[in-house]
């Protein structure tokens, strides 16, 4: 029996899923995306609404610079506008709007990791899940209106991951729950709950490694830097790597045995992302999704890593007047201010809140 899940694999799939999606869509496609300009994604979301399906897209506004709204954003809604599709910028109640799904005919959602414009086919590591699961494809419809309405929403499927509602402890939970293996790719990581979550398991004995982004560009310091040495110093494998830029937020937990899952979305590990941002993520456990996984995930680990220089810097409880873990070693530290998008898509350049 074919699975309800398919995964996608950048850059070794290219746009071929997602386009083989938008070109049988009939009826309806609806998109919620952080950046979209990929010429090929939208001449098929044209192509569709020349057919008369009925083309709805919320894009993300209000964390953009002036700058990159008329460079970046301003012209690929343009000309969506002008094909007669609907567009929206996302509510101003999000930080970010930075989750990226699909759902087509109303029978089939794509929750992914990677945006709609062309390096993320090509230069990022990232991944997709597609979804014909009906529960699944209804929560992820249903927030689509509550969010193209600006009216909140509260979901309750199991296996979808979303922020700000249950990101925090979804992806704390399934951390908590591994008992032999973690293995962790994700682009940005400051958030001391779901990153003292992996030095928890590390000291019970779980293998961990983490595979992170390297968050620097034109000589300044890999952003990340702070994140990676908490996590050494726990006894985590953490370590930056840039034969691809690492855009993927993926977690597979002890695979081989039958407890095993992963988590695929758009999640980073800081607070903005869990907290303030609109974020979708889906928890899967077919096998052949995992073994894919887990042979991607040897074959990365295995390329060389970036030296990354020790920075000892607290990090900083997600409510500064809550009790969080903070450092193994060190008090916290004072709120610093959160950067803004950057829009270059060189493997190293800083990519904050994508």
């Amino acid at each position: 029996m074919a699975s309800a899940h398919t995964l996608i694999v950048e850059p070794d799939d290219g746009r071929t899923a997602v386009l083989q999606a938008l070109n049988a869509a009939t009826k309806t496609i609806d998109l919620t995306i952080y950046e979209l300009s990929d010429p090929q994604i939208m001449a098929a979301l044209e192509s569709a609404q020349s057919r008369k399906a009925a083309l709805r897209v919320l894009y993300n506004w209000n964390s953009f610079t002036t700058r990159m709204r008329q460079t970046d954003i301003t012209p690929a809604i343009q000309k969506l506008t002008q094909a007669g599709i609907q567009c929206k910028p996302a509510p101003a109640t999000f930080e970010v709007t930075h989750e990226k799904a699909f759902v087509i005919d109303g029978s089939t959602a794509i929750v992914m990791s990677f945006n709609l414009t062309s390096p993320y086919f090509g230069q990022t590591r990232d991944f997709g899940i597609i979804t014909t699961v009906p529960a699944e494809v209804a929560e992820v419809a249903a927030v689509f209106e509550a969010d193209w309405a600006n009216q909140s929403i509260t979901p309750k499927v199991p296996s979808l991951v979303w922020s700000p509602v249950n990101s925090s402890a979804k992806l704390t939970a399934l951390i908590a729950g591994a008992k032999h293996t973690l293995n962790i790719y994700c682009e940005e990581l400051d958030d001391p709950g779901t990153l003292g979550a992996m030095v928890a398991a590390a000291k019970r004995g779980v293998q961990v490694r983490f595979i992170a982004a390297v968050l620097s560009g034109g000589g300044k310091v890999n952003g990340n830097a702070r994140g990676v040495t908490y996590l050494q110093h726990g006894g985590v494998d953490a370590v930056c790597k840039s034969f691809l830029y690492i855009h993927a937020k993926m977690a597979l937990t002890d695979f081989g045995t039958a407890n095993a899952q992963a988590f695929i979305g758009s999640e980073n590990y800081t607070c903005v992302s869990l907290t303030k941002n609109r974020e979708c993520g889906i928890i899967v456990t077919d096998a052949a999704i995992l073994q894919r996984l887990n042979s991607i995930y040897a074959s990365d680990w295995a390329q060389a890593s970036v030296s990354v220089a020790a920075d000892d810097t607290p990090l900083t409880p997600c409510n500064a007047d809550a009790s969080a873990p903070v450092s193994p070693t060190t008090p916290p530290a004072r709120p610093k201010p959160k950067a803004k998008p950057a829009t270059a898509a060189s493997q190293t350049k800083t990519r904050r809140g994508r």
